[in-house]
């Protein structure tokens, strides 16, 4: 995964977890990215990971696969990270479809 667009997703996700939940994980390390937002350590409840769903899909524009929640990837900051950049990369490569075929059609 590219690290400038990781780098992008986690300042997003960054903010949102400041500002819904007051957590702030330049302050709390790596270490605390692998850790489940519904464990000890963050007590995130259930309706938390509602409220966050929604967040990143209105920060990021994307859709979350039903299936990348039900794998438990929705449960990291790590599986969130990879979720939501390759949300991005396929909402890119659709794009540049589209464009490359309105070019071709014209």
């Amino acid at each position: 995964m590219d690290n400038l667009l990781t780098n992008q997703v986690e300042a997003g996700l960054f903010g949102i977890f400041k500002s819904r939940f007051d957590i702030d994980f330049n302050e709390l390390g790596k270490e605390y990215f692998c850790k489940n937002l519904l464990g000890e350590d963050f007590k995130l409840a259930s309706r938390d990971l509602l409220y966050l769903y929604f967040d990143i899909k209105k920060e990021f524009n994307i859709t979350i696969p039903e299936e990348d929640i039900s794998k438990g990837k929705f449960s990291t900051l790590n599986g969130l990270v990879e979720i939501i950049a390759n949300q991005l990369i396929i909402k890119q490569n659709n794009e540049e479809i589209q464009f490359h075929e309105q070019c071709v059609n014209k």
